[in-house]
């Protein structure tokens, strides 16, 4: 009986310690909501709604990887001109020789002259003879008859159609289309098509990702640029070439940065220098995997197409959602909700209510503005000349502010020459006269320890030291180049090739840091336009590098070098004349000077963020 009544008196216990743990574990989660409710009703950022959610998960990372794998086949249109248009030895084609059924060194010997500045025989120029005649007489007694049978004369002529040696390269764009000589610049046009291209797409995709969202426009863009990519594999001539590779790259400039502003919008911004630095890390790999496409398919309308399919990969851009941030500002909060419930649950993390974060949503939209309006039908076209009559008030105000002036020409001016030199010395095997497809390869991997390096260096030198350093480095390694050339083939070509390549490299670490130190030089008022209008300066700049590599570095090998070499070394004593931005505050205007920070924190504070709007964030991107 004892026991009967000690066994209930413990049950008893025991449901009333239950009882009391579930109105604990109630009161704890009421307390989480509460406690959560309490942090969102401060939310005034975007960025903090977003770390509710989490920034670190593995939803943030799925979503940087899908937005980075488009960047492997970016290369297939900027890094390929060179094999699509190979450029086998050629000369004049004497067509009634042919017809005669001369061999080609027959008539190489009778109608090719050689140049003896470079000991080849000419690609452009063939003698004045009466070939009619000397096919009439024969090979043999032509030469024995040489003055009365064809006249014997000094005289050379331009070539009317040329004979291309195809054991060298298959059909390419310029043996189809004759891209030599007299039309040689067509050729580095199909090159400098795609600087347009760019330029293009970086100056109008705000605008396209104002109005459709980051996610359709990202679609959009993707879509476009595989179909024009097959057809550009189709194209009748080279005139539609030259205009198909322009919106190949306009689309393409689109899409990067779509996918640039959905990975970067998802991020703490104390994440955001580590995503940005590496963002760039899978195009390095597309460059290695272009020379490779381009060993194994020769014919150039087939490689156009392996080039196609590769551009497929970027199709897992359907998985992306839309950008959250986009959503809250258009007013769609129900989903934007959604997309962050999503988020939270792969991450792991717990929302407050709904209420809740509806209210944090209306009062970031209170507290940030609005930057991003309501656009359709015929708001469509004003929004556009309002765009554009914007950017041209930026462009002004830049030159007409005290303070901003020489230090933005100066940051101009070393824009252009690390970005020209970037192109022209991967491009550099037809100069140097080595392998093109083990150049390329080699000139995409040291892009790779670039990058990796970049950030220890400047954490201990400084953004000032290194970028000079890295800049007299570039400059010294081709100036070297360029005394070999001259040299010509007293110097090992290997010795051209690793001299090259550390240029390359150097210049690979150059470019990416002048991206964070013209954001630091600059006030918040000016940071973002800054660092658009240099990088769209820098685009322009780079249209004259086919040109001078492919028609004066056909000429004389060594001017792009030395051209490339003194403009570098000027822009690496240039800045000393900036100051050091590393373990500074940022600047909130022009007028204020580079301080310490306070404490050991490095870290700019949120306010010290410039929130930037999508018509920024377009020409803010390479």
């Amino acid at each position: 009986m004892g026991r009967r009544v000690t066994h209930e008196v413990a049950k008893e216990k025991e449901d009333k310690d239950v009882q009391d743990g579930i109105q604990d574990s109630r009161e704890d989660r009421h307390a989480l909501e509460v406690d959560g409710d309490a942090r969102l009703a401060g939310v005034t950022t975007f960025e903090e709604l977003m770390r509710m959610a989490g920034t670190r998960g593995p939803w943030n990372i799925a979503i940087i990887i899908i937005c980075t794998l488009g960047n492997i086949a970016a290369p297939t249109n900027t890094m390929t001109y060179h094999f699509l248009g190979a450029t086998p030895d050629h000369w004049c084609s004497v067509q009634p020789l042919i017809d005669a059924n001369w061999t080609t060194e027959q008539i190489i010997s009778l109608a090719i002259p050689t140049n003896n500045a470079t000991g080849k025989y000419e690609e452009c120029l063939m003698r004045d003879y009466d070939y009619r005649g000397a096919a009439a007489l024969g090979y043999e007694t032509t030469f024995v008859n040489l003055s009365e049978a064809v006249m014997d004369t000094q005289a050379l002529i331009a070539c009317p159609s040329r004979t291309f040696n195809y054991s060298q390269h298959a059909v390419t764009t310029v043996t189809e289309w004759d891209l030599v000589c007299d039309r040689r610049y067509l050729y580095s046009t199909t090159q400098t098509a795609t600087f347009l291209g760019h330029f293009i797409g970086n100056l109008f995709s705000g605008h396209l990702y104002n109005v459709t969202g980051r996610r359709r426009g990202v679609l959009i863009s993707r879509i476009v640029n595989i179909i024009f990519n097959f057809l550009a594999a189709a194209a009748p001539d080279v005139y539609t070439y030259i205009v198909l590779r322009v919106i190949i790259q306009i689309t393409q400039a689109m899409c990067y940065i779509g996918c640039f502003i959905i990975a970067m919008e998802i991020c703490d911004e104390s994440q955001r220098n580590g995503v940005g630095s590496l963002f760039p890390l899978p195009w390095a790999f597309g460059c290695m995997v272009v020379p490779g496409i381009a060993y194994l398919v020769k014919p150039w309308r087939w490689q156009q197409v392996s080039y196609s399919f590769l551009s497929l990969i970027t199709l897992l851009c359907w998985f992306l959602p839309e950008s959250p941030r986009w959503l809250i500002f258009k007013g769609r909060h129900a989903e934007a909700l959604s997309i962050l419930k999503t988020a939270a649950r792969v991450n792991k993390k717990s929302l407050p209510s709904e209420e809740v974060l509806f209210a944090a949503m209306r009062n970031i939209m209170q507290k940030e503005g609005n930057p991003v309006k309501e656009e359709s039908g015929g708001a469509l076209t004003s929004g556009f000349c309002h765009y554009i009559r914007t950017a041209w008030k930026y462009s002004i105000l830049v030159f007409t502010t005290r303070g901003v002036r020489l230090r933005a020409l100066l940051l101009y001016y070393i824009w252009v020459v690390t970005t020209a030199p970037y192109y022209s010395l991967s491009h550099f095997s037809s100069i140097i006269n080595t392998n093109d497809y083990v150049y390329s390869f080699l000139s995409a991997a040291v892009e790779v320890p670039a990058y990796l390096g970049l950030w220890p260096a400047i954490t201990y030198l400084g953004r000032r030291v290194t970028l000079a350093m890295l800049l007299l480095l570039t400059g010294t390694c081709v100036s070297v180049v360029t005394l070999f050339l001259i040299l010509q083939d007293e110097v090992p070509a290997e010795l051209k090739v690793f001299f090259s390549l550390s240029g390359k490299m150097a210049i690979t670490a150059s470019l990416q840091l002048v991206w964070v130190f013209t954001g630091e030089l600059f006030s918040t008022n000016h940071r973002t336009r800054i660092v658009g209008e240099a990088s769209m300066i820098a685009r322009v700049g780079s249209m004259m590098v086919p040109y001078i590599n492919d028609l004066l570095g056909r000429v004389y090998p060594w001017a792009p070098g030395a051209m490339l070499s003194v403009a570098v070394i000027i822009a690496a004593g240039l800045v000393f004349l900036l100051p050091e931005t590393a373990n500074r505050k940022l600047t909130q205007n022009e007028n204020e000077e580079f301080t310490e920070p306070e404490t050991s924190n490095l870290r700019p504070t949120q306010n010290e963020y410039e929130k930037v709007t999508e018509e920024e964030i377009s020409l803010s991107v390479i």
